[in-house]
């Protein structure tokens, strides 16, 4: 699910714009960290097919269960749109964990390079969901839109509690902190509309 990481991007992330030039033990700690992190992620998605009601500009209206979302963004992007997923993913505890006992003996730098390495692992881990959900929804005839989540641009973060309304009735290992942040730290929710591939998008126009 999460696939190849280079230790190389590491340290591109962090500035160093030819990794073959950066002193060893620089280089080895982006590898070590690599390594452990590798056997630290546990990720794990979970996801919800769910008909969309209504769209009406920035107002989403979800059937079963019945949420309503708010987002500047919506009108445009899921226009001509069916259905929604949604989707909760993490790397699991295990991450926060080994992070927070690096900060703990003043391992700054092992820290850093961990977080990278897990920020690198959750967009793949992302992208691999995304992939697979791509690959169902076109053998019935169906494709996606661009994914959209809360936090982001304009989608205010207080709908992130909302989201999280859709699993209320599933086991998952993600919490919502104060802020509604989430934990574990390398956790992402997020929606993606999904619409017939014979649909051509269109602007659509909104009754004032």
């Amino acid at each position: 699910m999460i696939g190849a990481i280079n230790p190389d991007t590491i340290l591109r992330i962090h500035g160093y714009k030819n990794p073959a030039d950066v002193r060893p033990v620089i280089r080895d700690t982006a590898q070590t960290m690599l390594e452990q992190g590798l056997q630290l992620f546990e990720p794990v998605v979970h996801y919800r097919r769910v008909d969309i009601e209504s769209l009406n500009e920035d107002r989403l209206e979800l059937r079963e269960p019945h949420i309503t979302l708010y987002n500047p963004d919506f009108g445009t992007v899921l226009a001509d749109c069916t259905e929604a997923a949604v989707f909760l993913l993490t790397l699991g505890k295990k991450t926060d964990e080994f992070s927070i006992g690096l900060l703990e003996s003043d391992a700054l730098l092992e820290a850093v390079f961990l977080e990278s390495a897990a920020w690198l692992a959750i967009e793949r881990a992302t992208r691999s969901f995304v992939s697979e959900l791509r690959r169902v929804c076109a053998d019935d005839g169906l494709r996606l839109t661009k994914r959209l989540a809360p936090g982001y641009k304009d989608w205010s973060l207080t709908d992130q509690r909302k989201i999280f309304e859709l699993f209320a009735e599933t086991v998952i290992e993600i919490t919502l902190l104060d802020g509604d942040c989430m934990k574990p730290k390398m956790s992402r929710s997020g929606l993606i509309g999904i619409r017939p591939a014979t649909t051509e998008t269109h602007q659509p126009s909104f009754e004032s």
